[in-house]
């Protein structure tokens, strides 16, 4: 009896130690199978897939989404994330990266504004409302501002408006009375304004108590506001 009780113990004793060792020998093999999760963010999808591929991995793109500084085509997240256990023959899912959705906006102050067109343009943009206001200190036609600034992002197709100089702003006189004057001292009276003039002789009942040649109308009339480019018109009695 005692002989076959030890017989049974070292029966099942073996029988213990195989099963440890065949546990063992699986665990080995699971941990052979695994390899650790590798950091594929920031990297370019070439050296992703080189990298994925070594490790006995699968790759599989998400999506593709906008990102303001990734480039194109680098990867911006990965599942499952880096540095875990994963099993060789798994797959690892990545989101690429388009390139930043918006461009920024170029810079326009102080060009020329037909020049601030054909920039906006050429960026991808569209030309929005430009708006002209005088100036003592830009020159005429020069961009004094502009909408959005140069450097902000801004979607392509977006609009930038811009303020241009009209140059120095024209000065206002008010209209003299040139009425029942010499053509003569008419003439010296807008001289004198410096602004331009056309004479027109017309006939008219109107005479002076000499006889003389008199202003019997005026273009723009007496008390008007006059800027310096504008040419006044005087009508002469014949």
């Amino acid at each position: 009896m005692k002989r076959f009780l030890k017989g049974l113990g070292i029966f099942l004793l073996l029988i213990g130690i195989g099963i440890v060792s065949a546990l063992a020998v699986v665990a080995l093999l699971l941990r052979q199978e695994e390899v650790r999760v590798p950091d594929l963010t920031g990297q370019d999808i070439v050296s992703v897939i080189e990298i994925v591929t070594q490790q006995g991995l699968q790759l599989k793109v998400d999506r593709r989404e906008p990102h303001p500084t990734l480039p194109r085509d680098a990867v911006v997240s990965q599942i499952p994330p880096p540095g875990g256990g994963i099993k060789k023959g798994r797959q690892i899912r990545i989101v690429i990266s388009q390139g930043p959705a918006d461009t920024q906006a170029p810079k326009l102050v102080g060009e020329n504004f037909r020049k601030a067109d054909i920039m906006i343009r050429q960026s991808g943009f569209v030309p929005g409302d430009v708006a002209r206001v005088s100036s003592d200190t830009v020159e005429r036609d020069l961009v004094i501002a502009q909408d959005p600034p140069a450097g902000d992002q801004l979607e392509r197709g977006g609009k930038i408006s811009i303020l241009v100089s009209a140059g120095k702003k024209a000065p206002v006189f008010v209209m003299p009375r040139l009425f029942g004057k010499k053509p003569d001292e008419a003439v010296r009276t807008i001289d004198r304004m410096g602004l331009q003039y056309r004479m027109v002789s017309r006939p008219s009942s109107t005479r002076s108590q000499t006889g003389d040649r008199i202003v019997v109308s005026q273009k723009p009339a007496a008390g008007y506001p006059v800027a310096s480019d504008v040419t006044v018109d005087i009508v002469v009695n014949r």
